[in-house]
C-alpha cells in the first residue's frame, strides 16, 4: 500500500532500530533533527530508546513494533503509517540476520525467515514508500534545505560482493540488496530521490550473537574465547554507522566503511570466481 500524506514527508523510518547499526543510525538521524519512526521486535528496547532520543535531541520519536519476517507484517506497518499520516522521507532498511553453517545444517524455516526479512520486507517497504518520496521531490519541497533529498539507505554488507560457502543464503540476500539498491539509484537519480547501499564489513553488533550465527554443536571454552577475541577486532558499530550516514547524506550509491573492507570488496573483481569461492569458504570456516 503506497504511502500518502497531506503534509510533506519528514520522518526517517529505521527498521531493526533497537540494537547495533540500527541503534547507532537512530542517534545520527536524531542529532540532525529528523523526526523518527522506530521499528523492531523488541518493544521495551524501542520505547526506552525513543525516550532517550526525545530527551537528548528534542525530536519526535514514534514506536511501531513489528516482526518484519512475519507474513503480512509489512502491510500492517504501511497501513499504520497511512492511518497516522506519518509521511516517510527516509527509509533505512536495516533489519536483517544471518546464519552460519553449511546449507543443509539449518532447517528451512531459518532461511525462509531470513529471505523474508533481508529481501522481501526490504523491497516491499521500498515499493510502498517510494511513491511518497518521489512526489515530495517532484513538488515544492520545503524540507529539502533542512533534511536533504528523500531517499533510502539499504544495509547490505561486504558479503554482497562474493558467494559465501557456509553462509550461502545470507550472502545471496545481501547480493540482492546491493544490486537492487544500485538499480534503484539509477532509476531515481533524475527524480530527486537517492538510494544508497551501505556495505559494512564485520562489525561489533548483536548480529554475531543471534542464535543462527552460533556454530552448531557445543563450543569448548577455548573456542568461545576465540570468538570473543574476533568480536573485539571487528569495527565499532558507531564508526561504521557514521560512515554509512555520511555517504547516504552525500547521495553516494555504495558506501563501504574501512580501507580493508573496500579492498576486500574490490578483490573479487580481479580474481577468478573459483578462487574467490574457495578463499571465502576457507575464511568463513576459520571465522
Amino acid at each position: 500500500m503506497p504511502q500518502s500524506s497531506a503534509t510533506p514527508p519528514s520522518y526517517a523510518l529505521i527498521t531493526g532500530a533497537s540494537a547495533g547499526l540500527g541503534l547507532e543510525l537512530t542517534r545520527l538521524f536524531a542529532a540532525d533533527g529528523f523526526p523518527l519512526i522506530l521499528t523492531a521486535r523488541n518493544t521495551e528496547r524501542l520505547e526506552a530508546l525513543a525516550h532517550t532520543l526525545s530527551k537528548d535531541h528534542e525530536v519526535e520519536v514514534r514506536v511501531l513494533p513489528a516482526d518484519l519476517s512475519a507474513p503480512g507484517a509489512v502491510d500492517e506497518l504501511l497501513e499504520a503509517l497511512q492511518e497516522e499520516n506519518l509521511g516517510v522521507r527516509v527509509l533505512v532498511n536495516n533489519a536483517g540476520f544471518g546464519a552460519t553453517g553449511e546449507f543443509l545444517e539449518r532447517d528451512w524455516g531459518t532461511y525462509r525467515d531470513m529471505i523474508r526479512l533481508n529481501v522481501e520486507a526490504l523491497a516491499e517497504l521500498a515499493h510502498g514508500l517510494l511513491p511518497g518520496m518521489v512526489a515530495a521531490a517532484a513538488g515544492a519541497d520545503p524540507l529539502s534545505d533542512r533534511f536533504g533529498r528523500p531517499g533510502i539507505m539499504n544495509v547490505a554488507s561486504t558479503a554482497a560482493f562474493q558467494p559465501g560457502p557456509t553462509m550461502a543464503v545470507y550472502f545471496a540476500t545481501k547480493s540482492f540488496v546491493l544490486h537492487f539498491s544500485e538499480a534503484l539509484h539509477e532509476e531515481l537519480r533524475d527524480k530527486g530521490v537517492t538510494v544508497t547501499a551501505f556495505c559494512p564489513g564485520p562489525t561489533r553488533t548483536e548480529f554475531f550473537r543471534h542464535g543462527s550465527m552460533i556454530p552448531t554443536g557445543d563450543l569448548s571454552e577455548q573456542e568461545q574465547r576465540t570468538l570473543q577475541r574476533r568480536d573485539a577486532r571487528r569495527m565499532d558499530a558507531g564508526q561504521a554507522a557514521a560512515a554509512g550516514y555520511r555517504g547516504f547524506r552525500q547521495g553516494k550509491t555504495i558506501v563501504i566503511p574501512g580501507v580493508a573492507n573496500r579492498l576486500l570488496a574490490m578483490a573479487g573483481r580481479f580474481l577468478p570466481r573459483a578462487v574467490v569461492r574457495r578463499l571465502t569458504k576457507r575464511a568463513l570456516k576459520k571465522a
